[in-house]
């Protein structure tokens, strides 16, 4: 199969201002379509560093997907990038320049003059069309290489995607192997232990196992190939299967779902009801469980206070009893110096249990940390418990 690279460009994305989602869009894309994306770049307004970006993809892969820059401002530079990078000069397009005039008489405006840049297109290009939208992508093939270059704004670029550059690859590229993507969820475990036990696999090449973690979580990606769709999913469902047997009640689930997801619904599957108490935590704990559970089935209330009243460890217990539900979570985030200190407590009828951490990053880290480590400490007695 071909490779694939993301050129993402825009200053903005480098500024922190703006998240780059349209990389992930055209990511899953490629996922669905078995072709291996190597690289995402990150590029500002800069003619020169995008012309130099737009050389060394198409050096290195076989597909380049753009996405931004062609809008009708100084700064919207991708047509005179991809112009120069492939030595093609820049053509206007009468016909391109009548659609982009008609899209703005139906919007009931009249069609600024610099818009005329986006009628502008390289040499030998063909145009994708952006049914929502006044910024018009192209398309173009280099010998054995294919470039697309799409707007940046989000939901064109999807459309856009999905209508034209995806039927595109598939005629182009029909898959030599098919490959299969999962993904495992965990709670409670470090990344360090989930490494030692599952070395082997991410040793492996097919299936390809790696690890992203989060705070208080690691995700577990599984990236399996096969002649055949079947034989591919079965290699990926081997390996899901060895890691739910390693690392059993860390297993909460796979895809996208979250934890409060999870744990809602096991409590609602063991007939539990549970209500929290937390400090320090940005409300983040109950604020999830509460959007987990909207009707309150199962997640009775959550309490935030502003000042200590009792030892988390007391807290889950009081929580517990002023409420009358099953389980009582506690969780606290108290600073210490240049860090700060992670309590989180789970109280029921049977008695209570705890851990601590100490935690050096921002506050709102800290309390992510805070909050996934209630609802681990919580999924692993539902796992463990009778």
């Amino acid at each position: 199969m071909p490779n694939a690279e993301v050129l993402a460009t825009g200053t903005e994305l480098l500024s922190g201002d703006v998240v780059d989602t349209n990389s992930a869009r055209i990511a899953r894309a490629l996922q669905g379509l078995s072709i291996p994306l190597v690289q995402i770049t990150v590029v500002g307004d800069d003619l020169p560093r995008m012309v130099a970006a737009i050389r060394a993809a198409m050096a290195r892969s076989e597909i380049l997907i753009i996405s931004g820059g062609l809008g009708p401002t100084v700064d919207d530079v991708t047509r005179e990038a991809v112009a120069e990078a492939l030595g093609r000069p820049l053509v206007f397009d009468p016909e391109l320049f009548e659609s982009i005039r008609a899209r703005f008489q139906s919007l009931g405006f009249p069609m600024p003059e610099n818009n005329r840049r986006q009628a502008f297109r390289p040499q030998g290009s063909q145009v994708i069309s952006n049914p929502i939208g006044t910024a018009p992508g192209f398309w173009i093939e280099e010998g054995d290489h294919i470039l697309f270059a799409l707007p940046g704004v989000p939901r064109e670029l999807e459309r856009m995607l999905t209508e034209s550059v995806i039927p595109c690859l598939e005629r182009r590229f029909p898959p030599a192997e098919a490959m299969v993507w999962r993904v495992v969820r965990t709670i409670g475990l470090g990344e360090s232990v989930i490494d030692e036990r599952l070395r082997d696999l991410l040793e492996g090449e097919n299936p390809r196992v790696g690890l992203n973690a989060h705070p208080g979580m690691v995700d577990i990606r599984i990236q399996a190939r096969g002649a055949t769709r079947e034989e591919a999913a079965a290699r990926a469902e081997t390996a899901v299967q060895t890691i739910r047997e390693r690392l059993r009640w860390a297993v909460y689930g796979e895809g996208n779902r979250a934890p409060e997801e999870a744990l809602i619904a096991m409590l609602q599957e063991r007939g539990l009801t549970l209500a929290t108490l937390e400090r320090g935590t940005l409300g983040l704990l109950g604020g999830r469980l509460a959007a987990a559970d909207p009707e309150g089935q199962v997640f009775r209330i959550g309490e935030v206070r502003s000042r200590r009243t009792a030892a988390p460890e007391h807290a889950a217990e009081a929580i517990r009893r002023q409420t009358g539900t099953a389980v009582g979570l506690a969780a606290e985030v108290l600073p210490e110096g240049e860090r700060f200190q992670i309590t989180v407590a789970m109280a029921t009828s049977e008695g209570s249990r705890s851990l601590q951490r100490g935690h050096r990053g921002p506050l709102p880290h800290a309390a992510e940390w805070a909050a996934n480590a209630a609802m681990g400490l919580l999924w692993r007695w539902l796992q463990e418990a009778p």
